[in-house]
């Protein structure tokens, strides 16, 4: 039996994020890493009372659903009528790092940290979940979907901002950079991702290497037991929504194109954000969520379609 399973849910403390009310739990994994689970209830008057689960990407935290000033895509959907939980992976944010920071893997995250908060939200509201993820949060939510570490009958539906494997970083399909890259973050045990401000969280050396290994030359998409999440997607049959940003120089249209039709969905829809689409501005990794522009845009069409699948 899964651990998480069977470990009773906390009682929630509540603090404020510029004015917003936050419950804040702590749980624990199979593996018995504890991660913090925060929780913005509706704050409509007509709530849906349908969980939604906001997954945040590599060098991130909460603060990219909720920002300390009460702002953020998390709060929209809240007052939207929906019940949002925003989890913090292993050594992210509020989740303590630990002395074993630099071993933790994104298979840690995929196998353990994602069921585990299943397990909690779903525990408590009862209810499926719908499931969102930016950059490799997203890439995380479809990996344990395609192996069966999440159960799909406990998911509403997904959707994914920016996130594929395929295109990207060519620089690791060279070898030797490959390599040394690898060397150097065994030796510093961290990807100090601030002093290149690519977001406010350092990245394990583990995860950074096992991401190295599925992009570099000849590299495959794969759990330590050699099972391809590649293979799984074509499994995934639950609705999903898959965002691209027409300017996202880290993970561009074309591969999350290419991951969108391997998906066994018969319910799945493409969007690219940018001009050709309608939209104001060809939107960026980051901006595709973070912006004011999506505010005003985005937000507004992934709520509506949230609600055409409740």
């Amino acid at each position: 039996m899964n651990l998480a399973q069977h470990k009773s849910i906390p009682e929630p403390e509540h603090h404020l994020l510029g004015g917003v009310k936050v419950e804040l739990r702590n749980i624990y994994t199979a593996d018995n890493a504890r991660l913090a689970l925060s929780r913005i209830k509706p704050r409509s008057e007509d709530p849906l009372s349908m969980p939604v689960i906001l997954v945040h990407g590599s060098y991130s935290t909460r603060s990219f659903w909720i920002s300390d000033r009460g702002v953020g895509l998390g709060v929209y959907l809240a007052d939207q009528g929906f019940d949002v939980w925003i989890p913090e992976l292993r050594g992210h944010g509020l989740s303590p790092k630990g002395d074993s920071f630099s071993k933790i893997t994104a298979e840690d995250q995929i196998r353990y940290d994602l069921p585990a908060v299943q397990d909690a939200v779903f525990s408590v509201t009862g209810m499926p979940a719908f499931w969102i993820g930016h950059s490799f949060g997203g890439l995380f939510i479809l990996a344990a979907l395609s192996v069966d570490w999440l159960d799909q009958e406990k998911v509403q539906a997904m959707v994914t901002f920016g996130s594929q494997i395929s295109l990207g970083d060519r620089y690791l399909k060279i070898p030797p950079v490959a390599w040394t890259l690898t060397a150097l973050l065994r030796w510093m045990g961290n990807f100090p991702a601030p002093r290149f401000g690519l977001g406010p969280e350092i990245e394990s050396a583990g995860t950074m290497i096992e991401t190295i290994e599925w992009k570099k030359f000849r590299g495959r998409w794969t759990n330590s037991e050699g099972v391809s999440y590649w293979e799984g997607l074509e499994k995934i049959k639950i609705p999903v929504m898959t965002y691209a940003a027409a300017d996202d120089k880290n993970d561009p249209p074309a591969g999350c194109r290419k991951i969108h039709k391997r998906l066994g969905s018969t319910d799945k829809m493409f969007m690219v954000l940018g001009k050709d689409s309608g939209f104001s501005k060809e939107y960026d990794h980051v901006g595709m969520v973070v912006s004011k522009e999506a505010q005003k845009e985005v937000w507004p069409d992934l709520a509506g379609w949230l609600k055409d699948r409740i």
